[in-house]
């Protein structure tokens, strides 16, 4: 099957930087101006932690406090899980599955992030392989109504 990087969604990587401390209001602000569902947090440009959309709903409302009074480093994801881009779809999905997790920060060789893939960018990939399959073998069906 593939490797990660082919199939990892082609949106940007969203990074903010911890040391400006931010909040979970900029970090959805950062979230909503670039059209993401999670940002990266970065500590001197190496990937620290994630937030999600989920982190944002379920940490802010748990603290009863708004969200530009809730840090980021308080709700990120962390220690952050990640694959290399040359791993394969099934251990990304192996990773997640046993993380319970739905991204995966995408590294490099040699350590520098080159994406987000998320478990809808893997159901695209296998919807793709299903449809290329039922066109590929549709010509049977008339074969097994005789």
């Amino acid at each position: 099957m593939s490797a990660v990087s082919e199939i990892m969604s082609p949106k940007k990587l969203v990074w903010i930087g911890i040391e400006s401390s931010p909040s979970a209001l900029d970090a959805t602000k950062v979230m909503i101006k670039n059209k993401v569902g999670a940002v990266v947090v970065a500590k001197s440009d190496k990937p620290v932690g994630i937030v999600t959309e989920r982190d944002i709903l379920k940490k802010v409302a748990a603290s009863s406090k708004p969200a530009k009074d809730v840090a980021v480093k308080d709700i990120m994801s962390s220690p952050l899980v990640t694959i290399k881009a040359i791993d394969s779809i099934e251990t990304a999905a192996a990773v997640m599955t046993k993380n319970k997790i739905k991204r995966l920060v995408v590294l490099e060789q040699d350590g520098s992030c080159a994406g987000v893939l998320s478990i809808t960018d893997i159901a695209r990939k296998l919807a793709k392989i299903l449809a290329n399959d039922y066109s590929r073998y549709s010509h049977l069906e008339a074969l097994l109504d005789l």
